[in-house]
């Protein structure tokens, strides 16, 4: 039988979970984050979603989070505890990944710039500048050895658009897609462009000065990740590579990491 691994990523806004065995990816789902409900009745949503695949979630042979949200991660905990018989990785900055970091306690940093720090240097094998695209916009370099230098923090798209809607009463909340034109002759195409393209253009910014500051390094590849990276992506100058799956095929790969420790 082939080893099943189910990996969950735990944000401020979502829940991305993802089912895969040995060899592939089989399906995910993403939900919002919510610390009202209980163990029973998230293991009850994830139960029934594994169920439409014909999936028992008892033949799990390891679960693997990443969590930014500490009542989540102990939730999490607790269903893994209560109803599943698998081994738990609980990524965090010490999980022995093979990374480097250039400070002496990297504590500070959060589980999922740690899992696509992981994810980019084994699925790209270069240097890459991975760009999430969530609650926060995260922009971290992740060198073809390794190496951890560092990252940016900024408040995200949603976060920013949502703040903005409520204290302008005249603004409305609009549906966020691609603006066609850079100025716009209606509120809701000018909220696009301050929006997608403002944002947008700080990426693009932030690309150029960070490729030119580590000029050193040689090539670096632009990995694009999160919920609306597609958004961006088609906003930007800058060459980049859209991988929407990142941080769930991070969490894979350290699955299919512990199984070779433990069979070494």
């Amino acid at each position: 039988m082939q080893s099943r691994f189910l990996v969950i990523d735990i944000g401020n806004s979502n829940i991305e979970i993802g089912i895969y065995d040995d060899k592939r990816y089989i399906c995910s789902w993403r939900l919002g984050s919510d610390t009202s409900l209980t163990e029973d009745e998230y293991f009850a949503v994830i139960r029934s979603l594994a169920h439409e695949y014909q999936i028992d979630l008892q033949n799990i042979e390891i679960c693997c989070i990443a969590s930014v949200v500490p009542e989540l991660t102990r939730i999490f905990e607790h269903l893994f505890e209560k109803y599943l018989s698998s081994s738990l990785i609980n990524v965090t900055p010490y999980t022995p990944l093979g990374l480097t970091f250039p400070m002496e306690d990297p504590g500070f940093v959060g589980a999922d710039l740690v899992v696509n720090a992981y994810a980019a240097w084994q699925k790209y094998r270069s240097n890459c500048l991975v760009c999430d695209f969530g609650t926060a916009t995260t922009i971290q370099l992740i060198g073809a050895d390794g190496r951890f230098f560092g990252t940016v923090i900024a408040p995200g798209v949603i976060i920013s658009s949502t703040n903005l809607f409520q204290r302008a009463s005249l603004l409305t909340k609009i549906q966020l897609e691609s603006p066609q034109h850079t100025l716009g002759t209606n509120t809701r195409d000018a909220l696009l462009a301050g929006i997608i393209k403002g944002h947008s253009y700080m990426v693009d910014s932030f690309i150029r000065e960070l490729k030119k500051e580590y000029a050193h390094l040689g090539e670096v590849r632009v990995i694009l990740t999160g919920g609306i990276a597609h958004l961006i992506k088609e906003n930007l100058e800058e060459e980049t590579i859209l991988d929407k799956t990142l941080t769930i095929d991070g969490l894979y790969r350290i699955c299919l990491q512990h199984v070779k420790q433990v069979n070494d």
